[in-house]
């Protein structure tokens, strides 16, 4: 017993001599306790984890130099060597954090994201047709985004002080030519893409990436759909048209075709909804479209998209100047009728070269065509003889073919670093032909051959902190010259939920065709040496985010120079590239899925100061596409147990500048404010094997009165001094649609209650 007791004592002498403590602290680079890292040695089973506040101890019988493991998820692995003596060993470690997608801090200044749901959506495909008032167009739902104007009343999406064609659309990477239909003056026009053709969009309202060009102020870029689920068809029959189409997927699932068709012709609802034009044709088109995807290989997507379409329409409306003859004998009538034909084909691959590189491709080419007919009628309708209107009758032939080729390698660095470059081609070619009676006076052609390189890299330093750095080098054949522009943008993440963004960038974009075409035949008599520049635009924007539980708030501040603008020279008749102006502002919008139960609502304000000198202005205003002031409240509810929603949008707008011609100052006028309210009731059931969905929507319920501007006579008939007008409103103060959706083959109930229809 004695010797049990001895040799006891002897081997816990031994233990206690031979084990040594390692302990520390954990902390990461903000000097924040770590817990739950787990530290060991290496080919040992000794170690530990550190606790709430980041402590860690654990003893060990293991001598001389040892490795420990340091290893914790969402951090950098590390290994370090301590030489273990006879003493405990105190050891404080710093972790690094790994950087991640899910965890990276990311760049939103200037965009507004719609894509991935871990990336933060703002609007979805269902966002696009389910916003009260949009009707189902793209461009309309964006316009209850910051950034974006009410100019309901023109042709193209108006962003931060920039005309409508300084926002250009790129589908899977190329430009599109021709992305709005069809349009008669003072009354705008649609989007010709549907928005369930696409799976991503960003609507990017400044400082957008060196892989798009020509655009001056924004970018709106769409992604279309990979392979569907299964295969499926469709029918819609509404108060404007009818549509159906079908769309298979192979057994295999590696491949998918389809094959749409709508028609739409408002002739019906014309004749039951009072109209404040005119229309000799109502609007009618046809359109085709057609698809193919196809994965390629492991890793290879092929798809294609393409469509015809053809629209035609027509208008008789009062002609102001012979108002201001104020004889309700000679009040004459103007007719203007557009006939449009439009093709469209777009072609896309992508696919990783082994695991570090990705190639995307992308090819479109478009035709259009229009032939526009304006006359001046007597109120019986025949042509006018009066010699105070010397053209009383004008043909427009016009034609544009465009090509885009591109494409971009990417190769993928270490901790989610990135670099790509790439190159872009586009040629187009323009020809007008202007006809007073059936006389040619003039024809206009211009030819272009435009090329770009750029290259692009994203930068993470910390999950905290990234920047992104590029360069696009353009060349105009047309122009003669290479253009450089920088992009530069950086982010830094504050908390999980809030970051801050920053952008600077140079954007190009070469004159409008009927400018470049008309110096070009007025060269030869007034200056060969003129020459049109690229229109520029410097953007600077600050950008602040916070997205957390079903809430996002983004506020941006931005300021936006312009240079090299077109100017109208009246006295010679020609342009000059000597414009100039600015738009800066302030931007706020808020969304929230979370605060009210069962609602989804969203709220943009845009605040901004714009001035411009170009075209015939003779100084430097404000132009009348601008108002000051623009504000949008969109929302949604949907009942699940009832399958019924509702959808509502207020937006309204200050009143914008025109040019009152009985004013001694120019574009002084404003316009009233605008209001407008759109609602939209949507009921879904199953008919038959068919999921379908009931829509009745209208806009501008309350009958708000909307003047968009005035158009003034041109000539002073009575000698007054005074020029007769006319407000351009709407072509009817509400609109009213109902319509019945079918989709055979996908029961997509679920899809709709999860996005709030």
């Amino acid at each position: 017993m004695r010797f049990l007791s001895t040799l006891s004592f002897i081997l816990l002498s031994l233990t206690s001599v031979a084990q040594i403590t390692i302990s520390g602290k954990v902390i990461d680079k903000k000097g924040l306790p770590v817990p739950g890292v787990n530290i060991g040695i290496i080919g040992s089973y000794d170690g530990g984890s550190s606790n709430k506040d980041g402590l860690y101890s654990f003893t060990t019988s293991e001598k001389g130099i040892q490795k420990i493991k340091i290893s914790m998820i969402g951090f950098i692995k590390q290994e370090i060597e301590l030489d273990l003596g006879t003493k405990s060993i105190v050891q404080n470690i710093t972790l690094k954090e790994k950087i991640s997608k899910l965890k990276a801090v990311r760049i939103t200044a200037g965009a507004f994201e719609a894509s991935d749901e871990k990336q933060g959506t703002s609007l979805s495909s269902l966002d696009m047709v389910t916003t009260a008032g949009s009707n189902g167009d793209n461009y309309s739902a964006m316009k209850t985004l910051p950034g974006a104007q009410q100019t309901n009343e023109r042709e193209g999406l108006f962003v931060r002080g920039g005309t409508g064609n300084e926002t250009q659309t790129y589908i899977d990477g190329t430009r599109v030519r021709n992305p709005f239909g069809a349009t008669i003056p003072d009354l705008g026009s649609r989007g010709r893409f549907t928005p369930f053709i696409f799976k991503g969009t960003i609507f990017s309202t400044g400082g957008y990436s060196a892989l798009y060009g020509q655009a001056l102020s924004s970018a709106v870029i769409l992604s279309t759909i990979d392979l569907p689920k299964k295969s499926s068809a469709n029918l819609s029959l509404t108060s404007v048209g009818i549509g159906g189409g079908y769309q298979h997927l192979t057994k295999d699932k590696k491949q998918s075709f389809g094959l749409n068709y709508n028609f739409t012709n408002l002739g019906t609802y014309f004749k039951l909804i009072k109209q404040n034009v005119d229309f000799i044709q109502a609007p009618k088109s046809h359109q085709l479209d057609a698809n193919y995807r196809a994965k390629i290989g492991k890793t290879g997507m092929l798809k294609f998209y393409g469509y015809i379409n053809g629209t035609k329409t027509g208008i008789r409306r009062q002609n102001i100047t012979s108002l201001d003859y104020n004889d309700v004998n000679k009040e004459y009538k103007d007719e203007y009728s557009v006939d449009n034909t439009n093709a469209y084909g777009n072609l896309s691959y992508k696919t990783f070269l082994g695991n570090k590189w990705l190639l995307k491709a992308g090819y479109s080419i478009s035709k259009n065509t229009d032939a526009i007919e304006t006359r001046i009628v007597t109120q019986d309708n025949e042509l006018i003889q009066d010699m105070n209107f010397p053209v009383r009758q004008t043909s427009i032939g016009g034609d544009n073919f465009f090509t885009s080729g591109k494409f971009v390698l990417e190769h993928f660095l270490p901790k989610e670093n990135a670099i790509r470059f790439g190159a872009e081609y586009i040629n187009q070619i323009d020809e007008q032909t202007n006809a007073i009676g059936n006389f040619s006076i003039s024809e206009l052609y211009e030819k272009e051959n435009y090329t770009s390189l750029f290259a692009e890299s994203d930068i993470y330093i910390t999950n905290n902190l990234a920047g992104k750095i590029g360069i696009r080098a353009e060349h105009s054949q047309r122009i003669g010259k290479v253009n450089f522009a920088p992009r530069l943008s950086a982010a830094y993440k504050l908390t999980k939920a809030g970051q801050f963004s920053a952008a600077y960038g140079l954007f190009y974009q070469n004159p409008d065709f009927q400018y470049l075409a008309s110096n070009s035949s007025l060269n030869q008599l007034i200056d060969p040496g003129i020459q049109l520049d690229y229109q520029r635009a410097e953007h600077f924007i600050l950008n602040y985010l916070y997205q957390k539980k079903g809430r996002l708030l983004r506020a941006e501040v931005y300021n936006k120079e312009y240079r090299n603008l077109i100017k109208n020279e009246s006295q010679n008749n020609y342009a000059t590239s000597t414009g100039a102006g600015y738009a800066r502002g302030f931007e706020l919008f808020y969304r929230d899925k979370t605060t009210l139960k069962g609602i989804d609502y969203w709220l943009s304000y845009s605040f901004i100061d714009s001035k411009r000198d170009f075209l015939n202005f003779p100084k430097e205003v404000q132009p009348d596409f601008v108002a000051n002031h623009v504000a949008s409240l969109v929302f949604k509810k949907f009942w699940t147990k009832k399958t019924f929603g509702i959808n509502g949008t207020y937006t309204y707008s200050s009143g914008r500048p025109y040019n009152d011609l009985n004013s001694g100052d120019f574009m002084t006028g404003r316009t009233i404010d605008y209001h407008t309210v759109g609602l939209s009731l949507n009921y879904l059931k199953n008919i038959g094997k068919a999921f379908t969905v009931f829509v009745f929507s209208i806009n501008n319920p309350f009958n708000f009165k909307q003047v968009y501007g005035y158009n003034y006579a041109q000539s002073d008939l009575n000698g007054d001094g005074q020029f007769a007008r006319k407000e351009i409103t709407p072509a009817a103060r509400q609109f009213v649609f109902l319509g019945m959706f079918m989709s055979f083959g996908i029961d997509r109930s679920q899809e709709v209650i999860n996005n709030n229809l």
